[in-house]
């Protein structure tokens, strides 16, 4: 066991039963926890006063004056965690979701026996722990590397990306990489944080670490064309901008893709699957929300007095690579070997092409990183 210290964070609004339970299971984990943010959304349930009867001095409440929306309230949370804290890792998790006793020890058990990964998450069921997966919280396989790490005690799948419900990163990742983008408002925002976690060292689930999300119904991410409920449907604008701008700071094929996969498969289906509830106000949302994400340019904020430049990208790394050597057909094991020992410095001076990507690659970076000591 290590003397590692973890603060988790929960986000909350107008859900005060599911928020006593969520904080409830937080504060009965076995190891580690040190303490727990709660970031009250301008609840008017009584939110506010049930936070501020609490003597446990584990729980840090921020009752904040507006709602921040959820993702608002994860940069808030990390914020408070960078800049008010001293915990090594900081544990994300929305008001539905009840962690299993020992959640919080496998994952920082399996991030400190493994020290280069970038974040780590909990296995989601939905209602129960012994309920079907939650299919909003599946995150994707990385390609043929998820099995790296099965043949463990803790065994962890190595995953593309991860939700905000039980996610876990260190406070080196936050000075690396910066805060939650606020601006997202709601939707995609965790997809696009852990993005840019796994650019610098890669995500896993670790398959023993378990969490419930108690969500009202157990539905696909962003399925616009299934969605009957007329007053989630403005949800939609943000989603769909927001997959944008998470695809644009990837790469082009990224985002090529996504464009593609929003036009073939949300908007032919809402324009021609027949019963589609809303059809039309789906249709505009959609085309609203994808023409928004184009032009979205929010700059990233870091915590105050944490701010570390010198973040690497994998991305960038193996992009610099092919053109350095294009001769060359990367493999996987050449892809591992990039990732494991390879920084931009070392693929300098090699040619042209590649002193290009690697120049215009740094220069972005500056330009969209701001530190909120700037402010």
């Amino acid at each position: 066991m290590s003397n590692k210290k973890v603060a988790a964070a929960i986000v909350t609004y107008n859900r005060l039963e599911l928020l006593k339970e969520s904080l409830a299971a937080v504060l009965n984990q076995t190891d580690y926890l040190s303490h727990v943010i709660v970031v009250n959304n301008m609840s008017t349930d009584g939110t506010k006063e049930y936070l501020e009867s609490l003597d446990d001095p584990r729980v840090v409440p921020y009752n904040s004056t507006e709602n921040l929306g959820g993702a608002g309230g994860f940069n808030q949370a990390v914020r408070l965690f960078a800049e008010e804290l001293d915990d090594d890792y900081v544990w994300l998790m929305d008001d539905d979701t009840i962690v299993q006793p020992d959640a919080l020890k496998y994952l920082v058990d399996f991030i400190s026996d493994n020290p280069q990964i970038g974040f780590v998450n909990s296995v989601v069921r939905w209602g129960t722990a012994e309920g079907n997966p939650s299919w909003m919280n599946v995150p994707a396989p990385r390609g043929f590397t998820w099995q790296t790490y099965l043949n463990s005690e803790n065994p962890g799948v190595e995953v593309v990306n991860s939700t905000f419900v039980s996610v876990m990163f260190s406070r080196e990742m936050v000075a690396m990489i910066g805060l939650p983008q606020k601006e997202y408002f709601i939707w995609g925002d965790d997809m696009e944080y852990t993005n840019r976690i796994a650019d610098v060292n890669r995500g896993y689930t670790v398959l023993k670490s378990v969490a419930v999300h108690k969500s009202k119904e157990n539905s696909m991410p962003g399925d616009v064309v299934r969605e009957s409920d007329d007053s989630r449907l403005w949800r939609y604008s943000y989603e769909f901008r927001n997959r944008v701008l998470t695809a644009r700071r990837i790469s082009k094929k990224e985002l090529n893709r996504v464009l593609l996969v929003a036009f073939r498969y949300d908007f032919l289906r809402v324009a021609i699957k027949p019963n589609v509830k809303f059809r039309g106000k789906k249709l505009r949302m959609i085309l609203a929300g994808l023409w928004k994400g184009l032009s979205f340019h929010p700059r990233i904020e870091f915590a105050k007095g944490l701010h570390n430049p010198n973040v690497r990208s994998i991305n960038a790394i193996v992009q610099a690579y092919e053109l350095a050597h294009p001769e060359e057909r990367v493999t996987l094991d050449k892809e591992i070997e990039l990732v494991d020992h390879y920084s931009l410095d070392d693929l300098k001076g090699i040619n042209a092409a590649a002193d290009r990507f690697i120049a215009d690659h740094e220069a972005k970076l500056a330009a969209r990183y701001k530190s909120s000591e700037e402010k």
